[in-house]
């Protein structure tokens, strides 16, 4: 499948209240040039308008342009406040303890797949805690803006030791989520993706945590990379 910094926002916001207030001035100005051109060849005098007048059309051309750009600053913030905190779920893990037996995990994993339903495969697993492991292409963040979501694709599901020197010595599992575990589409994203325009980076990412028989966690997919949240229930 294919949190914003304020500091580093308001310029932006302000820079694009400038410039529609700006285009507002331009409309106005050209408005009142065609305005005057049109009476100098109907060889009709402009209107003359009274300074009462005068500062009543100021003021509500004013209002016009500050209401505008309000509007347009607030849109611009609701857009990259959804842009950038967006997450999509892409997994549910259910995994706990397998009774009388010593660092063994038994995990259900329900992939969303489609909207109307998901995938679910179970594993067995050695360790203290779950993993899941995947690819992520994330876009640079101005299409993160314009509504461009970072890609992924899950790829593998392991067991994980707490300490290091437990992976080499202790009983190991991992089981491939994908068909073709050397696909050479993200290969070849790994060696040359960031040079590629509008792609930020290409990496591995993964997420873990410990087996409960009280919680479950949910697998979403951020700007970022994956993150794993508790589920609200089965």
């Amino acid at each position: 499948m294919f949190t914003i910094p304020f500091s580093g926002s308001i310029p932006i916001y302000i820079l694009l209240g400038l410039l529609m207030g700006s285009l507002a001035l331009l409309v106005v100005f050209i408005c009142r040039r065609g305005y005057r051109l049109i009476c100098r060849v109907r060889g009709k005098p402009a209107a003359r308008v009274g300074i009462v007048d005068s500062t009543f059309r100021l003021l509500l051309i004013l209002l016009l342009i500050s209401s505008t750009t309000g509007a347009l600053m607030l849109l611009a913030f609701v857009q990259s406040y959804t842009a950038f905190t967006r997450r999509d779920r892409v997994a549910g893990v259910y995994c706990t303890l397998v009774p009388g037996a010593k660092e063994e995990m038994a995990l259900k994993l329900v992939t969303d797949d489609s909207p109307t339903g998901g995938h679910l495969r179970q594993f067995r697993l050695f360790g203290q805690q779950w993993a899941i492991e995947g690819h992520i292409l994330k876009w640079e963040d101005w299409l993160n803006f314009i509504g461009l979501h970072t890609m992924y694709k899950l790829t593998r599901v392991r067991g994980r030791y707490a300490r290091a020197e437990d992976e080499a010595v202790r009983p190991a599992s991992a089981f491939s989520l994908i068909s073709d575990q050397e696909d050479p589409k993200w290969r070849w994203l790994y060696e040359y993706g960031e040079l590629l325009p509008f792609v930020d980076a290409v990496y591995g990412n993964t997420v873990f945590n410990f087996p409960s028989s009280t919680r479950n966690f949910e697998i979403f997919v951020t700007t970022s990379g994956f993150m794993a949240k508790e589920g609200k229930g089965e």
